[in-house]
């Protein structure tokens, strides 16, 4: 049966430390009483709330088992809540980009005792965001910080929510000499980290195309792409475009069209010949010159200016390998905001695929930016380190998997892969190039390849649902219910 943490009593190492308020300070002294050992755990949360019937269980069989991990959390209801996707909060793997955009983390927190120690515990001066600045604080001194996905703690009502000031001082308190800033995100209470740009980096996009068009006629796909990116922000000087074109209509791209430089590589195919995506796109970026590169489908268009620095926000950051951006059909469904496996029976999906683009998504997840496991390779800013260490592209997955084998293998070399919805374009996915199914000894190829990845999605959650693209609880996720 739940019972407040404050009525437990834990029979091993394991301190109860309430907190003032809704992640403020503890009360009183209590944070003395946690040992300064490695051995000895600490439980942060408010004393009202509601400890799962499995809590002690959880972070015995988690901690004995994770002796790499030095700070937990865990799931979290609102048993005021009667909408069940507003009810339980189920939380990703540590996911960094996520965490700076709102505090998917919460409480409770269960922290090695020399480790809450060495952090110096919850700081004053954050006011009701202060578990939220341990995090960021832990994360900056290298702890390890993992979930136990496993509903551990209630909220007897509402979920209180630290005020979105607090949790900006605490943001821009860990962004310290970093080049970024925090502002406004798209979703109520939610942030954005904006890269502050004192030099701007040469970036190359890269594009494959064969100059297909609408049926109706009217300019190639890639010519209307060419005119969209002469509205980004960012200098000119530092933009140049490679286009990779199979057909020999060099004069689609004259020199003075574009305010940005444009070089064609003819990559002819020989007739008869099969298109390969990988091994075009390996041909293209080791043909460049600068270390960061974009690259992008043909049947993109640009919806905004700022769209290049949002990605370059994450894309120059040496542990990140790709970014992802927010992706609509001309229409205005989404087309793509992060994928995941096995949703509606597919090895990998594109979520909320289809869906008006203003549609609420689970804990705002297609509006803040976030670490996923995979992003599709339709607009996708990396750098050239990041494709050297990895050979670029498998060249054996020739049309479908290429992008997603490629963030799964730079995640292997611990590279983050970021989705950001501040970079968004319309995409009119798989027009230039149309539909065909991947050869069979692809899919296998891929799928004994990632087969224990696809049983579980770090960045995902094993109790949200999968017969659906909209990810949603599912019901017995719910410890709580009456």
């Amino acid at each position: 049966m739940a019972q407040p943490f404050a009525s437990l009593s834990f029979g091993w190492p394991l301190t109860f430390v309430p907190l003032s308020s809704g992640g403020g300070r503890p009360a009183g002294d209590a944070l003395a009483e946690v040992p300064d050992d490695r051995k000895a755990w600490a439980v942060l949360a408010p004393p009202e709330a509601l400890a799962a019937p499995s809590f002690e269980r959880m972070v015995r069989i988690w901690s004995e088992n994770r002796p790499d991990v030095d700070l937990f959390y865990g799931d979290d209801a609102a048993l005021g809540e009667t909408e069940l996707a507003r009810r339980l909060r189920l939380k990703p793997a540590f996911n960094l980009s996520l965490l700076a955009a709102q505090d998917y983390i919460g409480a409770p927190l269960i922290v090695r005792g020399s480790v809450l120690h060495q952090l110096g515990g919850v700081r004053g001066g954050m006011g009701e965001a202060g578990l939220y600045d341990l995090v960021l604080r832990a994360e900056a001194a290298g702890v390890v910080i993992d979930r136990i996905p496993h509903l551990l703690m209630a909220w007897p009502g509402l979920r209180p929510d630290a005020p979105v000031a607090d949790r900006r001082r605490a943001l821009a308190d860990w962004i310290g000499a970093r080049p970024f800033e925090a502002a406004d995100g798209l979703a109520p209470g939610t942030l954005q980290l904006r890269r502050r740009f004192e030099a701007f980096p040469d970036v190359t996009l890269v594009v494959p195309t064969r100059q297909s068009g609408p049926k109706e006629g009217g300019l190639p796909y890639v010519v209307e792409l060419l005119d969209t990116l002469a509205a980004t922000d960012w200098p000119m000087e530092r933009l140049s475009v490679l286009i990779g074109d199979d057909t020999d209509k060099e004069e689609s791209f004259p020199a003075s069209r574009w305010p940005f430089q444009v070089r064609r590589m003819a990559t002819p195919r020989a007739p008869g010949e099969a298109f390969n995506y990988a091994a075009k796109m390996n041909r293209l970026w080791r043909a460049t010159s600068s270390e960061h590169l974009v690259l992008m489908n043909d049947d993109v268009k640009v919806r905004s200016p700022g769209w290049l620095k949002a990605l370059m926000t994450f894309a120059m950051e040496a542990d990140v390998g790709g970014v992802g951006a927010r992706l609509l059909f001309p229409d205005g469904r989404l087309q793509h905001a992060g994928m995941t496996a096995g949703l509606c029976g597919a090895a990998v999906a594109h979520l909320w695929h289809a869906q008006p683009g203003d549609r609420p998504t689970y804990q705002d997840w297609a509006l803040v930016h976030r670490d996923w496991s995979i992003v599709t390779g339709a607009v996708f800013a990396t750098r050239r380190a990041a494709l050297e260490a990895v050979n670029g592209f498998d060249e054996r997955f020739t049309l479908e998997f290429n992008d997603v084998d490629l963030s799964l293998r730079l995640r292997l070399l611990n590279h983050r892969i970021v989705y950001t919805p501040f970079a968004e374009l319309t995409h009119r996915e798989m027009a230039s190039r149309g539909n065909a199914l991947p050869a069979g000894e692809e899919v296998a190829l891929f799928l004994n390849r990632w087969r224990a990845w696809l049983a579980e999605d770090p960045a995902y959650h094993p109790a949200l649902s999968r017969d659906r693209l909209a990810p949603e609880p599912a019901e017995a996720a719910d410890e709580f219910r009456a």
